[in-house]
């Protein structure tokens, strides 16, 4: 057996491991009610490859929102040089992301997985690099499977960029 061999061997020995003691404590957390399902769903890498939020993807900008209240989340995020647009400002489409992001973690927190349908934002002013930001997003509207949400991008108390979109509940839209 070549030494590469052996070594993914050991990879697959380790990995099926993992995934019998991932499936262990998702049970346990379950049964305990110490995680939501949503909370099991994540770790459990459903949404690991997102660009925004997912903790597999290496590239990921790693965004982690928590509850305000049953209608809204709010995350942090630090930019930096490697995200600018023009030299010193956050670029645009890094903002919609994430607006994006923290508006489907805003039906994430009921349970619900939806896609972007609508986006629209308008950006009030340049955001340099380098800033931490605040991420705001709260339910206006439910209605059937769809959804109406509006988000904002702040900087030390100044709102710098806001959205609203229209989701779709995942699960109404053709693969």
């Amino acid at each position: 057996m070549s030494a590469s061999t052996v070594e993914s061997s050991w990879e697959r020995i380790f990995a099926t491991r993992m995934s019998q003691g991932v499936a262990l404590l998702v049970m346990y957390c379950l049964k305990e009610k110490h995680m939501s399902e949503l909370e099991i769903l994540k770790m459990k890498g459903l949404h690991g490859n997102c660009i925004a939020c997912g903790a597999e993807n290496t590239s990921s900008l790693r965004l982690q929102f928590h509850s305000i209240d049953e209608e809204t989340v709010e995350g942090t995020f630090v930019s930096g040089p490697h995200l600018q647009g023009y030299e010193g400002i956050l670029h645009g489409g890094i903002v919609a992301t994430l607006l994006d992001s923290a508006m489907a973690h805003c039906l994430f927190q009921k349970e619900i997985k939806g896609v972007t349908a609508d986006l629209r934002v308008r950006f009030l002013h340049s955001i340099p690099c380098m800033s931490q930001l605040t991420i705001k997003a709260w339910l206006t509207c439910a209605v059937s499977t769809l959804y109406e949400l509006k988000g904002e991008v702040i900087l030390d108390g100044k709102v710098m960029a806001k959205a609203k979109a229209k989701f779709m509940e995942r699960a109404n839209v053709e693969e």
